[in-house]
């Protein structure tokens, strides 16, 4: 990221004086542990902020809570909301669709913003705004190591529970340093959070070896309705609301479920389809990179397709109609792209 931009989005976030943090609704490691890791940085220097969630933290997370406290949105007027904030930060996302629950608010509401995101899509945040600062960087591997950057830039310091956080979010976004988006960048953070005392084999543990078993039992559901195509490289699995229902898992159960199809030697391209209550399907797509199986399916544009966005390796989307219609929809869109 350009050092001039950082600087200056550097200097208004310490103008500041009471800091609302947001991020995309059903948070990964990456948006917890960025909001936690700014929450941290701003407090330390004596000002204010609140880091936002809309529902509870996944349980694979929750020991973040202790780190930096996550405040539950409660929907307000837009007016008593700015009364309460100087500033916006919003962190891991720049899509209108992954703001619904605060969405109202932004649109509505007068504090200017800084966005921090590393996204391949993104939609204007700003309407008529004309002063908001925007922190974007289509190469970063995850949000949290262009926060480490910001840190270096504007001397922040990172103590040890920040350093955790902001590992999160480098390990959980680059699948454990083992996705194609794990570059030198992100491996020198991490060594540098890694010789400051974080642990990678207790943050691993927290990460991959704490799920419920409901979650397992979720999994156990989704794998028995996956089906091949292509010469086996599609992967579609669904996850329809009985299936929650029968295994008492939730939808935060789900992160990271469809990469288990990515397993499969033949198989290019996976997606996962998921009911929620408010009757769209959440469509999770997955790729592996050419060099492994010789081809490059773009799943940010597949998900355009759809409304959605993200990169190019991974990407989703949130589709109105029944589980069968999009998934005979998808499912034709991921086919011909792996015979493309």
């Amino acid at each position: 990221m350009d050092r001039h931009l950082l600087e200056r989005a550097g200097c208004r976030l310490e103008s500041w004086r009471r800091t609302m943090i947001l991020s995309h609704d059903r948070p990964d490691g990456d948006a917890l542990g960025a909001m936690g890791a700014m929450k941290r940085v701003i407090e330390a220097a004596g000002r204010r902020a609140a880091a936002f969630v809309y529902d509870e933290v996944p349980l694979r997370y929750r020991f973040l809570e202790s780190k930096c406290g996550f405040t539950r949105w409660r929907g307000q007027e837009p007016a008593a909301v700015d009364s309460q904030f100087d500033g916006v930060l919003i962190l891991d996302t720049c899509s209108w669709t992954q703001l619904e629950p605060v969405a109202e608010y932004l649109r509505a509401g007068s504090r200017p913003k800084i966005v921090v995101d590393h996204h391949a899509t993104g939609d204007d945040l700003s309407g008529p705004r004309a002063d908001d600062l925007y922190l974007t960087d289509k190469s970063a591997a995850s949000v949290c190591g262009m926060i480490h950057d910001w840190c270096e830039v504007m001397e922040w310091a990172i103590d040890d529970p920040t350093g955790e956080l902001l590992f999160t979010g480098l390990a959980t976004d680059t699948g454990w340093f083992r996705f194609s988006n794990t570059d030198g960048r992100t491996l020198r953070a991490a060594a540098e959070l890694v010789q400051r005392g974080v642990r990678p084999d207790v943050m691993y543990s927290r990460f991959y070896a704490s799920h419920s078993p409901a979650r397992l039992r979720l999994m156990a559901g989704m794998l028995a309705t996956m089906e091949l195509h292509a010469g086996d490289a599609v992967a579609v699995m669904c996850l329809p609301r009985a299936m929650f229902d029968r295994s008492g898992a939730t939808t935060t159960d789900t992160e990271d479920l469809v990469n288990e199809a990515l397993q499969i030697g033949p198989v290019v391209v996976a997606v996962l389809l998921s009911e929620l209550d408010d009757g769209r399907i959440r469509v999770n797509f997955r790729s592996k990179s050419p060099e492994v199986c010789g081809r490059d399916v773009d799943v940010a544009a597949l998900a355009g397709q759809f409304g959605g966005g993200g990169h190019r390796r991974a990407a989703g989307a949130r589709v109105r109609g029944s589980l069968g219609q999009v998934r005979e929809r998808v499912t034709s869109a991921l086919i011909a792209a792996a015979q493309a």
